[in-house]
């Protein structure tokens, strides 16, 4: 049915001599995108893995982190903030105002 309800993430950005830009993002769109991006991160941590380290101790510290933080966990509680936002309706979240912009991001 048509009838069902979508909740819209909307980016408004405005400059000092311009009207606003909005940008509406379906939350559907959020949430396939962030199941990508965590379907990627765990494609990329696996790979990571299998690289051997080097001798030199400073590459071996931008690689070793992965061992210690998992960048595919780090994006399912991403899509799970998504998820649980998705419930929420009517809710600024975020309103900036530097210089001569403003951003300003709601759920609608």
């Amino acid at each position: 049915m048509w009838n069902n309800y979508t909740t819209f993430l909307i980016v408004r950005v405005k400059l000092k001599w311009h009207r606003w830009f909005a940008f509406p993002v379906p939350f559907w769109v959020a949430d396939e995108f962030c199941e990508a991006l965590a379907e990627l991160a765990w494609a990329g941590e696996k790979t990571l893995k299998c690289i051997p380290y080097h001798k030199d101790h400073k590459d071996r510290k931008l690689v070793s982190w992965i061992n210690t933080i998992s960048p595919s966990h780090l994006m399912d509680g991403l899509h799970n903030m998504v998820l649980e936002l998705s419930r929420q309706k009517g809710l600024d979240i975020i309103e900036v105002e530097t210089g001569e912009v403003k951003v300003k991001i709601s759920l609608k």
